[in-house]
């Protein structure tokens, strides 16, 4: 009868866990307003990747961490620095790399009348009334501040993408 030797590796490893990981997370991909397969085709990694860290808080190796820390610049200061914080980095990186941006140049601001002409054209181009679009347009832009998202965050996101990265299932 032939001898059967198995391998034995040693016990299988558990990930490291961090409950407000996939709290943090999860918070992220709500207000990027992304599913869990649109964020982990973002990061480079699988949607059941996604939801172990987003369900079960398993933290990632240390170098996908460090990527994880700096990979959304378009989501609000405090979720990032929450985000290095959950991700167990040292202080040093989370100091250097979840600080708030700068401060944008201040540009000076075009005159009311040309931006009110700007506007008409808008409503008078894709046939809508000036007094409703402009009450959608400022309900719209409401919403994305109180979500913590500045102007150029929210058109960052309401820009068509290349035709390569649309997005399933979302309207550009």
């Amino acid at each position: 009868m032939p001898t059967i030797i198995a391998q034995f590796n040693g016990p299988r490893r558990r990930p490291k866990r961090s409950h407000t990981f996939g709290v943090t997370l999860r918070q992220i991909r709500d207000a990027l307003r992304l599913t869990q397969p649109e964020l982990g085709a973002r990061l480079g990694v699988s949607q059941r990747t996604i939801t172990r860290w987003e369900v079960h808080g398993d933290l990632p190796p240390l170098g996908q961490r460090k990527h994880l820390a700096t990979s959304f610049p378009d989501v609000p200061h405090a979720l990032r620095a929450a985000l290095a914080r959950s991700l167990e980095l040292d202080e040093a990186f989370v100091a250097g790399h979840a600080a708030p941006p700068a401060p944008a140049p201040v540009a000076q601001a075009p005159s009311p009348g040309a931006l009110d002409g700007a506007f008409l054209e808008l409503a008078e181009r894709i046939g809508v009334a000036p007094g409703p679009l402009r009450a959608a347009l400022v309900d719209f832009l409401r919403r994305a501040e109180a979500m913590g998202l500045t102007v150029q965050a929210t058109r960052g996101l309401m820009e068509p993408k290349a035709a390569g990265s649309k997005r399933s299932g979302r309207a550009g």
